[in-house]
């Protein structure tokens, strides 16, 4: 298949997802082969020591629209990201999870809107979170402290999936890897005066195995954002 004529890109940074990628790759391709989009998936491994490598590696031999991306060293939330959409080839690129937290159909539906025409990027707003309630605490401390300090009309910052017109992207290439890649990328879009609208997606437990959003990783994203927002 010639890739370069993909309509969108879908990356998908993977950290030891052994029990739910199999699961969330398919969801995505019966979704987007059904509205007949032709559409490339890549899958960024790095850094998994479970079986995440062989799996996803059986799965590009069964279904060529898949990218295969393995790596050994983990390049944090936002680097796996970038190195996806940066071997991406579709005229709209963006990313979703590896957990299946947001259904293929809203993954869909905000490709849909961004494919309207009218938005230089499109992204989720994640509604009925089901991460417990001190992540969602978390959540609207670090959206209210980012909104205030960097005029960001967004509800949810870090929702995913997004997708944006592939010209852009290199012009808002965050320079984050960790944590706060998101914030950094949606200040660039914002600072390049690029229109950006949410679309309200219902937020679903992982499928399966474990999140690793522990208490200390979101200590380490409060100090972040600390530095972050002083320009440090």
């Amino acid at each position: 298949m010639d890739h370069k004529k993909s309509e969108v890109s879908i990356a998908i940074p993977i950290y030891n997802e052994e029990n739910c990628i199999r699961e969330t790759v398919n969801e995505l391709v019966r979704v987007f082969e059904e509205k007949k989009v032709n559409y490339q998936i890549v899958l960024v491994n790095h850094g998994s020591w479970d079986k995440t490598k062989e799996i996803i590696i059986q799965m590009g031999k069964e279904n060529k629209k898949l990218k295969i991306i393995n790596l050994e060293n983990n390049l944090g939330y936002g680097g796996g990201i970038m190195h996806g959409l940066d071997n991406s080839d579709g005229m709209y690129i963006g990313w979703t999870c590896a957990d299946g937290e947001v259904s293929a159909e809203d993954t869909y539906i905000i490709y849909e809107k961004i494919k309207g025409g009218n938005f230089d990027v499109v992204k989720a707003k994640r509604e009925n979170r089901q991460d417990g309630d001190f992540r969602k605490l978390t959540s609207l401390v670090f959206n209210v402290v980012a909104k205030l300090r960097f005029n960001l009309h967004l509800k949810d910052i870090n929702g995913y999936p997004l997708f944006m017109k592939r010209e852009i992207y290199p012009l808002v290439k965050a320079e984050e890897t960790a944590h706060l890649f998101n914030l950094d990328l949606i200040k660039k879009i914002k600072e390049k005066n690029y229109s950006i609208f949410e679309v309200p997606v219902i937020h679903r437990k992982r499928k399966a195995g474990k999140s690793f959003m522990k208490i200390s990783r979101i200590f380490e994203m409060a100090f972040s954002l600390f530095r972050y927002c002083l320009g440090l």
